[in-house]
Parts: C-alpha cells; structure tokens; sequence
C-alpha cells in the first residue's frame, strides 16, 4: 500500500497542477456568457420505424415519412447558454442546451412491410394505420446537449459592419427525452421517458445589434438513437433532422 501512494501522489499533484492551470488560464482573461433563445423550421429525413411486441411481432416499416410542425402548438422552442474563454475574440465556447423538436409519423399511406408479424414472415406493401394508429413525439423529441462551439471575431482592420458579425461551429452531444404517444393496434399509450442519445452539428452566424445583444441563424443537424415505449413492445428508429433555425442572445461579462 505504502509503495502504491508514494507512486500515485505525484501523479496526482502533478493533474491538479495542470487543473489548476487551465482554470487560472480561462478566468484570468475576461470571459463572455451568451444565453441564447430560439425556434426552427425542421425538415425531417425518411426513416425505417421498427414495431417489437410480444407475440412474435417484429416489424420493420421502410422509409415512413415524419413532419415537426413547428410551429403549431406545442411550438419548437430552444435555449441555449454559452461561456466563451474571450470576451470579443475567436476562440472555443462551452454550453449547454435543451431544445424542443417534434416528430410526427404519417400513417395515411402505404410502406413497404418486413418482419414477422405473430411469428408469421411479412414481406409486402400494406397500410401503415392497419397496425401504427399514431405514432408522435408532439410534446418534444426534447435534446439536452452539452455543446463545444468556436467562432470568429472580425477587429478593427475590417469595417464596422463587418466586425458586427461572428460566425460559428459547433457539436453537442447528450440524451433525447421523448413524450411518447402512440396508438398502435387500436391501443394507446402516452409519456414522457428517456429515449436514448442524440448528437448535433451546428454551422451559425451571430449579428451583433448592441454591445449586450444579437441577433443569430444557424442550421443544425440532429441525429437520435430512440427505443421508446408503445403497448406491449417498443418503436425504434434513429431520427435525422435538419433545422433551420433563428433566435436572439444576450451577452455579458
């Protein structure tokens, strides 16, 4: 025991050392908090929905269409804040995120079936509301990220408009909290649950109006591995989706 401390202490000191450093580093030059609101017009990829009940029923529907219907109520909203390590320089930025998306499956028409359905081999084109009644996440396919992000800040060599703008990217990751509700076989069911990861790719441009606030747009790319909850089994499918969005942000120091 003896020889494992006298081996792991200065290991030890020498990471809180380096800890120490690298928060000394970051608060010594004045930082910039950014808190962020949004909405967004989504665009939902096609995507294979995977039916598991009991029984022996194991369907795949190929290619079912989605729609977020943004802004109907309940309406896509977003929140967002940001610790930048330098106020008014490019640099990285730090977060967090929650966003409310919705997905809504279309079950008017036809899909191409696979699977088995009570232990029997399907393999056909049928109705999709002859088994998914309904299937949505309409009170939110809600993502909670943590976010990296880094920008551009434009000085005092360019024009004044110009300095106005920063442009950004950005990735975050974290879990999706899905409500659920679905009717499947005529039987319903409804709530909130975890669903599974989600991740995002974020290309923006921020426009500042005043010293404390700007206005921005970016576009976002959402990918999700959802096992969510029905009657007597469960839905999977991996929803991709691209937003459009645009939103206000307050800046201080």
């Amino acid at each position: 025991m003896k020889i494992r401390e006298t081996v792991a202490s200065p290991v030890i000191r020498r990471g809180l050392q380096f800890a120490a450093i690298l928060l000394v580093s970051a608060f010594s030059a004045k930082a910039e908090f950014v808190v962020s609101a949004f909405t967004a017009k989504t665009i939902d990829e096609d995507n294979d929905v995977k039916v598991k009940q009991t029984g022996g029923t194991d369907l795949t529907f190929h290619d079912a269409q989605f729609q977020g219907k943004d802004f109907e109520s309940p309406q896509y909203y977003g929140l967002r804040a940001m610790y930048f390590l330098h106020e008014d320089k490019p640099g990285f930025g730090f977060g967090v995120e929650f966003f409310h998306d919705k997905e809504y499956m279309k079950t008017g028409g036809n899909l191409h079936v696979t699977g088995t359905r009570g232990g029997i081999p399907v393999n056909d084109n049928e109705p999709v509301n002859n088994t998914i009644q309904n299937f949505n996440n309409s009170h939110g396919m809600n993502f909670l990220l943590g976010d990296v992000f880094y920008r551009w800040v434009f000085g005092a060599n360019h024009g004044a408009f110009v300095q106005r703008l920063r442009p950004y990217i950005g990735a975050g990751a974290g879990i999706v909290i899905p409500h659920v509700e679905s009717e499947v076989y005529g039987v319903s069911k409804q709530q909130y649950e975890f669903g599974g990861p989600g991740v995002q790719a974020v290309v923006g441009l921020d426009v500042k109006l005043t010293k404390h606030f700007s206005i921005f747009s970016e576009y976002k790319f959402t990918y999700a591995d959802l096992d969510e909850s029905i009657p007597n089994g469960s839905i999977q499918f991996q929803p991709m989706t691209h937003h459009f969005a645009f939103g206000v942000s307050f800046h201080f120091w």
